[in-house]
């Protein structure tokens, strides 16, 4: 009988423990097919001058803001997408925009495949209410490079003292916003600045508690009259996303079911 008792209790708090803290998923976008070009940027394939399409791809159950058109001008047709695309690229030498989606680094963090963001409409959106950890952040060779050197269409020039390049990540809950984070991608300010980041860094969100959606917006130092100059981009990897704890309501009423088991064993036995 006393057995019976210590295993259920031990029932009880594995739930309770259970409840408490959910265990951490690490997305790394290992799983993705990558095509052979080394990135999938939402090109479906199908599409013809002048249509677009908008749609999310996934990993980890977390979708991924993504939209692919193609525009006709003067007889050429361009092709253009936002949001995030997924890649296996590495070239840390080529600063042209059609190197735009290498992480300067050289590949994900220590694995092959990562994702890039381009533009103020990336935005990542979770399966139910979580809390994000964080992810490894790095630049992209193409941003890294234009804001060291400029560009050869003189659009940017490079980063001078006290220039800055970073993204802001906004959480929201519903209609409800919960906070917002900041990762300088670049920092030339102050007497010892950080400077141009080369590597991959850690991008704290949890301050944004518990959200269901997080958007990215970019802002800089180097701006034009379209704007901001630097490229707006930036790698993604190894996002770190726990679920949101049960109810304490739940985990009660788990426990009282399993002492109502007790009972009637004891019961049983006492007959």
């Amino acid at each position: 009988m006393i057995s019976t008792i210590r295993r259920c209790s031990l029932s009880i708090l594995a739930v309770v423990t259970a409840a408490g803290g959910a265990a951490a998923i690490v997305i790394d976008f290992e799983g993705l097919p990558v095509p052979p070009s080394g990135f999938f940027n939402g090109n479906p394939g199908t599409l013809a001058p002048g249509q677009s399409v908008s749609t999310p791809w996934t990993a980890g159950g977390v979708a991924f803001s993504n939209t692919f058109g193609i525009d006709s001008y003067g007889g050429f047709d361009y092709p253009y997408w936002y949001g995030f695309a997924y890649s296996n690229v590495v070239n840390t030498t080529d600063p042209a925009f059609t190197n735009q989606y290498a992480s300067y680094p050289g590949g994900g963090y220590q694995s092959s495949t990562y994702a890039v963001a381009y533009g103020d409409a990336s935005g990542i959106v979770l399966p139910v209410p979580s809390t994000v950890s964080g992810f490894r952040i790095a630049n992209t060779t193409y941003s890294a490079l234009t804001m060291k050197n400029g560009d050869k269409y003189g659009f940017s020039a490079p980063l001078p003292p006290g220039g800055w390049f970073a993204t802001t990540a906004i959480g929201r809950l519903g209609a409800t916003t919960t906070g917002s984070a900041t990762s300088y991608l670049a920092d030339l300010r102050g007497i010892s600045p950080p400077g141009i980041l080369a590597t991959w860094d850690w991008f704290d969100l949890s301050s944004l508690g518990t959200v269901d959606r997080i958007e990215f917006s970019f802002d800089g130092s180097d701006k034009g009259i379209f704007g901001l100059n630097t490229p707006a981009y930036f790698a993604l990897d190894d996002l770190t996303v726990a679920a949101v704890p049960e109810p304490m309501a739940s985990v009660l009423a788990a426990a009282a079911a399993i002492a109502a088991v007790v009972r009637l064993r004891r019961r049983h036995e006492h007959a």
